[in-house]
């Protein structure tokens, strides 16, 4: 297939050649679903019952806590809850000043079984079983049924025990679904869940029995510890990674706005784009979401984080790894959370040896490859079922764009032990880019059959197509792989006669490469070349991915000091995309400007990004007109919650950048302070950014001028520190605090 596939394209034919691809097409991947939900219900004329007044909810992005209060006829109502890593349960404490009735129940859009209640002397325990479903369909498919297929035993889906226990000082019984308690002044209900999912390849034992016995200690120990306890010890621990990173902007005193609703506060800065606190605040609940959504231990996070509530959720709440999956991790490094990068570093290595198989048996190629879309169980095939759009199917650079975070791991922190442990996933990669590259007519080296991911252009019938030979971001991403994986290899090629030959081996093939790979091609009218044989016709002049601009951001071989045409024709194609688009294609298009140093074009982003969306408009999946939800959620429309990552990533570019080697100084990082500050971001300060080189910088403004800089090195080194074109050396002891000597206008 894949031959056919080359053989069509060389005549011309690509409505063969995608016929060819759409053959290697291997099903779809499963979906993230919900588990549970908790309800805590007031009986209708029971104690605390009546209409609610003077509502208030809110989230401590800093102690990781959400609560409400609000009152009734009797009296006020608090409630606090927060899901504590360090305890694993989800802790709900509600307190009234009159007696209350509350009925506590848990429910599922999956079926509950084996369902065990207890009573207690002052609360009740209740605990069942949910079986997953088998598979579902993706929503996109269309189906006569539900789309979800029931497990038919234990072990042919996920087994989950949920356990709840619930603590209080008024009267408490088990009832039918739940918990029912009456005339109590505090109610504490605590949730947890225990699955038999333990990675891609372990097989589901389904012991309900082994998982209950789990659920029921964790309970017992959190019910013992207390909820003061448990409060203290889960805003240690969430606090600890929270607190690295501090951002103002705009004057000390903060904005008077900042009292206001979050909904409001969106709807009046749509308006007046005043609030600048409220970008400092967006940029604080990205990281606040990589903080609960990715612990050592877990999953990565998907299209929707760990936030899905469809049993068949948009696009399945994948892993969707042409932009989404690697959005979702952009912030951790730059933004101090490096920890929270472990989900994904690990999944890679299972998604590495899923993905060898992949390219041996659908391609006969080395190494490992993995496609547009994969889950839980590293799926790496072409998505569909054989006649799916092979623009966002057939797109086998997968490994080769993830294999970037843990290089970037390594050039962030010199962690040279987990460098090691990456090292055959990052081999496996360029052996699949090795073994894939075509000679072409011309001599150089191209990829066939290549897509530009989901996008497509006109063919000569007059259609959109996707296939053809080499795409730009194909390339782009080929060379960022070869030449990092060239630059990081010394580091673990090294130290024994055989580990040198390797090395001096690995080095030749690549060199011997990068001589015949073509670099990014301007187009007549002054912009990259999104497909690099020809200029094609787009289909969709302003489509939402701009991978073809892969080469500024993430990777950072275009830069306006290093090659100001390229640049120019960067920023040219980013005009061209227009100002609108999905959410998470405006945080992308943010660090795109950042690079680019287009300081109001960066701005814009920031004010289009932060536009409220309407909560109606969640299932009108649009290509323009995103934003964030009230919540600050970001819009794909629909949810999509790399928009928020990536914004956060964005916010980090804005204020410092360190991709750059400095020119003249080989192997010592550039570390560019307040690059790209955008003009209504006048006064400001930012500490705890990452830098790479193992750097932690603290950053101060006012009247668009640089008042200090503070560097924090993890080891002794030397860095270049740059303000507009001034740039100074600095020798740095690790861990001593040093002021940069640089200060004045940007």
């Amino acid at each position: 297939m894949l031959r056919a596939a080359r053989a069509a394209l060389a005549d011309g034919d690509v409505r063969e050649a995608e016929r060819q691809v759409m053959r290697l097409q291997g099903g779809y991947v499963e979906s993230y679903q919900p588990l549970v939900d908790l309800w805590l219900t007031v009986p209708d004329g029971a104690a605390g019952s009546g209409p609610a007044t003077d509502y208030r909810r809110w989230l401590d992005l800093g102690e990781g806590t959400a609560g409400h209060t609000w009152s009734t006829g009797s009296g006020t109502v608090e409630q606090e809850v927060f899901v504590s890593r360090p305890a694993g349960v989800l802790v709900l404490h509600r307190t009234g000043t009159a007696p209350m009735d509350v009925d506590v129940a848990v429910t599922s859009v999956h079926t509950l079984t084996g369902v065990e209640q207890d009573s207690a002397p002052d609360g009740a325990d209740w605990s069942a079983a949910v079986r997953m479903p088998a598979t579902v369909l993706p929503d996109y498919v269309p189906t006569t049924g539900t789309g979800v297929t029931p497990s038919p035993g234990p072990g042919d889906g996920v087994t989950c025990a949920v356990g709840v226990r619930v603590r209080t000082d008024g009267r408490s019984a088990p009832v039918p679904g739940g918990v029912e308690v009456r005339g109590a002044t505090w109610i504490t209900v605590l949730l947890t869940s225990e699955s038999d999912y333990a990675d891609a390849v372990t097989p589901l034992h389904g012991d309900l029995a082994r998982l209950r016995a789990v659920a029921h200690e964790r309970l017992t120990a959190a019910a013992d510890a207390g909820v003061p306890a448990l409060r203290e010890q889960h805003v240690a621990d969430h606090g600890a990674l929270f607190g690295r990173v501090a951002l103002r902007l705009g004057p000390v005193d903060g904005p008077p706005q900042r009292s206001l609703p979050t909904a409001d506060r969106l709807a009046r800065n749509a308006e007046t784009h005043d609030d600048l606190d409220l970008a400092a605040l967006a940029f604080q609940y990205g990281r606040y979401l990589t903080i609960a959504g990715s612990r050592p231990g877990t999953l990565p996070l998907n299209l929707q984080g760990i936030w899905n509530e469809s049993p068949r959720p948009p696009w399945s709440s994948n892993y969707t790894i042409n932009i989404n999956t690697e959005m979702n991790y952009w912030p951790t490094l730059s933004t101090n959370l490096a920890e929270c990068q472990e989900p994904l570093t690990r999944w890679l290595e299972q998604l590495a040896a899923a993905g060898r198989a992949t390219a041996r048996e659908l391609y006969d190629q080395p190494g490992w490859t993995a496609h547009h879309n994969s889950d839980a169980w590293a799926f790496a095939e072409p998505v569909g079922q054989g006649g799916d759009n092979p623009g966002w199917s057939f797109w086998p650079w997968g490994g080769v764009w993830l294999t970037r975070h843990l290089v970037e791991h390594h050039d962030f922190l010199g962690d040279d032990a987990a460098l090691l442990r990456a090292w055959p996933v990052i081999a496996g990669a360029v052996d699949f880019v090795l073994g894939w590259l075509v000679e072409l007519p011309d001599g150089t080296l191209g990829t066939c059959p290549a897509t530009s991911p989901e996008n497509s252009y006109l063919a000569p019938d007059g259609r959109p197509a996707a296939a053809t030979t080499s795409t730009t971001s194909d390339l782009a991403m080929a060379r960022d792989l070869l030449e990092s994986a060239r630059r990081v290899s010394a580091v673990v090629l090294t130290g024994d006669p055989a580990a040198e030959r390797q090395h001096a081996e690995l080095v030749a093939r690549i060199d011997a490469v990068l001589e015949r790979l073509p670099t990014e091609r301007v187009t007549a009218d002054g912009r990259i070349a999104e497909w690099h044989l020809a200029d094609l016709v787009e289909a969709e002049p302003e489509h939402r991915h701009q991978s073809h601009l892969y080469g500024v951001h993430p990777g950072g071989r275009i830069d306006p000091d290093q090659d100001p045409a390229l640049a120019a024709a960067a920023r040219a194609s980013l005009d061209a995309r227009g100002p609108e688009s999905t959410g998470w294609s405006l945080a992308w298009r943010l660090n795109l400007r950042a690079r680019l140093r287009d300081r109001r074009g960066a701005e814009l982003m920031v004010e289009n990004f932060l536009r409220p969306v309407p909560a109606e408009a969640d299932h009108a999946v649009s290509v323009r007109g995103g934003g964030v939800y009230r919540s600050l959620l970001c819009a794909h429309p629909p949810f999509q919650i790399d928009g928020n990552f990536g914004f956060t990533a964005g916010v980090a570019e804005l204020l410092v950048q360190s991709h750059r080697f400095a020119e003249g100084a080989p192997g010592r990082r550039e570390i560019h302070l307040l690059p790209c500050l955008p003009p209504s971001w006048r006064d400001g300060a930012v500490r705890g950014l990452r830098a790479r080189g193992g750097l932690v910088v603290d950053v101060e403004w006012s009247g668009g001028a640089l008042d200090r800089a503070v560097l924090t090195a993890d080891r002794d080194t030397t860095a270049v520190v740059r303000l507009g074109d001034a740039t100074a050396t600095m020798r740095l002891t690790a861990g001593l605090p040093v002021e940069a000597p640089l200060r004045g206008v940007v």
